[in-house]
């Protein structure tokens, strides 16, 4: 039997712990303690840990979880309440719906015979090509960005320098901006007018 480092043996320790071992797993931990004394003592210490934590564990009330992420504050990128998004999904609808209804006019003219399969196809269509030019138009962005930053600082140390300034500048002026906005307290903030 191939003798284990000390770190499998901690791990496997860990594992008999939480009863994640076989049966042929913890006969090979258990000759791996007996054949160690400090590996024998860890395996006792930890196996009376274990009984002290399964002994003190404390059973949650019916309802804990509920009342408690019910007092938790929501989180920025929640909804505060499902109706917020009740005028997106019906602005949604109702540009698919006249995107449908002047394709399936404009559909119609050509091919009398299923106005509305080909207005449905019209609009599959559209979104298809919107979403590949989008993706076209990232990916491109991307690369471009890219080249145009390495065109830029290969070559010339003065290039460097200059990034190097630039990029401690914007670091520094969000510094200063988290600094301030921290500094203020919480009642002192007053809404923007374009939010009343």
């Amino acid at each position: 039997m191939r003798q284990p480092d000390e770190n499998s043996f901690r791990e496997w320790l860990h594992l008999e712990m939480d009863g994640q071992l076989t049966a042929l797993e913890r006969q090979r931990l258990v000759a791996w303690a007996a054949e160690d004394a400090e590996r024998q003592s860890e395996r006792t210490r930890l196996a009376r840990m274990g009984r002290l934590l399964a002994e003190s564990r404390v059973e949650a009330p019916a309802g804990f979880t509920a009342a408690l992420m019910a007092k938790l504050p929501a989180a920025g990128w929640e909804a505060r309440h499902p109706r917020s998004w009740a005028w997106p999904l019906v602005l949604l609808a109702l540009v698919g719906s006249l995107a449908a209804a002047f394709a399936g006019l404009a559909a119609g003219r050509l091919e009398p015979a299923s106005p509305a399969l080909s207005a449905i196809a019209a609009v599959g269509g559209l979104l298809a090509a919107s979403l590949t030019a989008g993706a076209g138009l990232l990916n491109a962005s991307w690369q471009g960005l890219g080249m145009a930053l390495s065109g830029l600082l290969e070559g010339r140390p003065l290039n460097w320098i200059a990034f190097a300034v630039l990029v401690l500048g914007i670091d520094l002026l969000l510094l200063r901006l988290l600094r301030r906005r921290a500094a203020e307290p919480a009642g002192s903030r007053e809404p923007s007018d374009d939010r009343r």
